[in-house]
């Protein structure tokens, strides 16, 4: 259901994190809330027990700076989609070219017991 929010923009930065399932900024795979391109927040549907309120792909894609912070294990493989711009998941729908990428070890991959603490 989307909603409007009058003049609302990113100009500056949106600064988001990345689930283990894909899922950005609220937009979760298979809510009808990804294809919300007339409205700046929408509302979605039932995720993890709660509807949540929204920014839309146009609102993050206007920002001139997206900053991503991403941690855990968890998350490595989403991570690896993401940099592959994998449009599959909600997060890669998101603009790479504008992206900074801040991501912990266990996120990166590279949590080895050879990694250096």
């Amino acid at each position: 259901m989307p909603c409007r929010w009058n003049q609302l923009t990113l100009k500056r930065r949106a600064r988001i994190g990345l689930g283990p399932d894909g899922h950005t900024a609220s937009l979760v795979p298979g809510d009808p809330v990804l294809d919300v391109a007339g409205a700046e927040v929408a509302l979605t549907g039932v995720y993890q027990g709660r509807r949540r309120m929204t920014l839309t792909y146009p609102v993050l894609n206007r920002s001139r700076r997206i900053v991503w912070l991403v941690t855990g294990r968890d998350k490595a493989d989403m991570l690896a989609r993401l940099y592959k711009g994998d449009d599959s998941i909600p997060a890669g729908r998101v603009r790479r070219d504008r992206a900074l990428v801040l991501a912990d070890r266990g996120a990166a991959g590279s949590d080895s017991e050879s990694s250096p603490h």
